[in-house]
Order: C-alpha cells, then sequence, then structure tokens
C-alpha cells in the first residue's frame, strides 16, 4: 500500500529542516508544497523529482485545498512516492486534517513528520523568548479574523489572546493595526511589547514596538 509523507519543512531556511525530512525529501519522486520556503534550497534534496507547487498566499493567487488533495492521492495511486512539503510543522495551521482524511479515504497509509514552526523560528531571529519564568508560563498560537464575519467563533482569538501570558498570531500582518486596537478595546495594556516578524529565519523585516504605537500607526 502506498504511504503519503506529510512532511514539516521548518520556516523555511532548508538548514532548519530535520534529517527525517531531508532524507524522506532525497527519496520522493513527487513533491508538493508551499509557497514560503526556500524551494530553490530545498530542491537540492530532490534534483530529479516532480515539483509542484501548491502554496497559498493572502491576497494573492492560491491553490485550492481540494486539488491539492486530489493530487495527493493521485500521484500515490499511481504508484509514485509523494511528499507532501508543508511550511513550519503540519499540525499548527497547515490545513494537516483534510490531506489526512482525503489519503486515509483512499486507502493510503500516512506519515506525519513534524517540522519546526515558525512561531519558534521568530524568537530564535530576535533572540526572544516565549516564556519567562514568573512572567509568561501560556503561549497562544492563534489566527485572528479581524472584521470578518464567516464563522460564529470568529472572535475567539481575541478572547484567547486576552487569556494568554504569550501570544503568536500567525498571518496577521496586513492586520496588524486593527489587531492591536482590538487587543486594546480588549482590556489588553498599551504597553504590551510587540515584535513582528516577517519571513522567519530568513530576510524580512524585524519591528520592536508597543501595543499602542502598533495601534496607532500599524505597520
Amino acid at each position: 500500500m502506498a504511504t503519503v509523507y506529510l512532511v514539516g519543512a521548518g520556516p523555511g531556511d532548508p538548514e532548519l529542516m530535520t534529517r527525517k525530512a531531508w532524507r524522506l525529501l532525497g527519496e520522493a519522486q513527487v513533491v508538493l508544497h508551499d509557497a514560503l520556503m526556500d524551494v530553490d534550497g530545498m530542491h537540492a534534496a530532490a534534483p530529479h523529482a516532480i515539483w509542484v507547487n501548491v502554496g497559498k498566499r493572502c491576497e494573492g493567487t492560491s491553490v485550492d485545498q481540494a486539488f491539492i488533495c486530489r493530487s495527493l492521492v493521485g500521484y500515490a495511486k499511481r504508484g509514485l512516492r509523494v511528499v507532501r512539503l508543508k511550511g513550519g510543522d503540519p499540525t499548527v495551521f497547515g490545513r494537516l486534517s483534510e490531506e489526512l482524511e482525503a489519503c486515509r479515504t483512499a486507502g493510503l497509509n500516512v506519515e506525519v513528520v513534524p517540522g519546526v514552526t515558525s512561531a519558534c523560528a521568530a524568537a530564535a531571529d530576535l533572540q526572544a523568548s516565549l516564556t519567562l519564568r514568573g512572567v509568561s508560563r501560556s503561549v497562544a498560537f492563534v489566527t485572528p479574523r479581524v472584521g470578518r464575519k464567516e464563522h460564529a467563533l470568529d472572535n475567539e482569538w481575541l478572547q484567547v489572546s486576552l487569556a494568554a501570558q504569550t501570544v503568536v498570531l500567525y498571518m496577521a500582518g496586513k492586520q496588524a493595526g486593527r489587531i492591536a486596537q482590538e487587543l486594546i478595546a480588549g482590556g489588553k495594556s498599551v504597553t504590551t511589547p510587540v515584535c513582528v516578524v516577517e519571513n522567519a529565519s530568513s530576510i524580512g523585516a524585524r519591528f520592536r514596538m508597543s501595543l499602542s504605537e502598533l495601534a496607532r500607526d500599524g505597520l
């Protein structure tokens, strides 16, 4: 029975991939990969594989999830060794459940390989800890939906963010100013320190400011 490997590529830098991820990538015949990673650098592990870009980009061209699931099953059913190379860790905002379900429904074996999530890479870039004894004993990973009415629980991100001592907001850059305003309105201190990281583990913007500065000026 064919096996599909759902592999965490880490935050983008190929050197932050695990040894297992690199080995499986090297054995792949087909690689379906996300957008926000150093594809050229990772291509060195599997130069003869078929590489298919199935990345999703905010406010840009994105590949439909149903197409990704069909492709995983289709390639594997043809007897090819398939790696689904997912940015960060597959279990953190990685649409893992849909791909697992598609493969299992098709009778395929699936193996999930963890990777370094961008929150940890961002903290490393900043040389800052996500936790601090006596100050922060909880960390929340959330994706905000500000000003959207897609679901009754869309404001859940705010409740979680207000309850946690350290909050990591994924995919939040374009809404940063509005998010800060919502947090302040919810009771978060205006002096709360904020770090903004673009392209963790790679070249991108790095900002440090207070919550009030972010609410006032945005990015």
